[in-house]
């Protein structure tokens, strides 16, 4: 999905608005990547580890990964959609 995992994960912030995103970024020297709201990231967590912790448990296939996260309303290339 990601071409450098660890990366992306090391480099997820949470910002109060776009004025404080952009002045972050320009601090570091860093261009802007894929953003989306809190109610997003929300819905996304809520469900993505359901049942993880059952006796039994798959992971989703990608069909159903696909499916999930265009339902919590994410889309395009980051997310492999």
């Amino acid at each position: 999905m990601w071409d450098d995992v660890v990366f992306t994960c090391g480099n997820q912030r949470v910002f109060c608005n776009d004025t404080c995103l952009d002045a972050w970024l320009a601090r570091h020297g860093r261009q802007r990547g894929y953003t989306t709201d809190l109610a997003t990231v929300w819905r996304l967590a809520s469900g993505w580890y359901a049942g993880r912790l059952d006796r039994g448990y798959t992971r989703r296939d990608p069909s159903a990964a696909h499916d999930y996260l265009r339902g919590v309303g994410l889309s395009g290339s980051f997310w492999g959609l």
